[in-house]
């Protein structure tokens, strides 16, 4: 395992450019191309699916990262086929 995940934030973490509300992750499964505060959908990050976490746009964590452009949704890779 890699860095641990908290999904709460001190201040002096909001400054680091690692955290990030979940609208604009690419980890947030929203289909929109602009998610608001309110919306809710699935964190998908792979650290944290497991948990199949339900979070709106507001909330946010250390596993951020930024979607490349609006509307990216991150996909897990498909299983390979042997």
């Amino acid at each position: 395992m890699g860095r641990r995940v908290h999904p709460v934030a001190e201040e002096d973490d909001m400054a680091d450019p690692k955290w990030g509300n979940c609208k604009s992750c690419k980890y947030f499964s929203s289909k929109s191309a602009n998610p608001g505060d309110t919306e809710l959908a699935k964190c998908v990050q792979p650290e944290l699916s497991a948990y199949e976490l339900s979070v709106s746009g507001s909330s946010g964590c250390n596993a951020y990262e930024a979607r490349v452009a609006a509307g990216e949704a991150y996909e897990a890779p498909s299983p390979a086929v042997h």
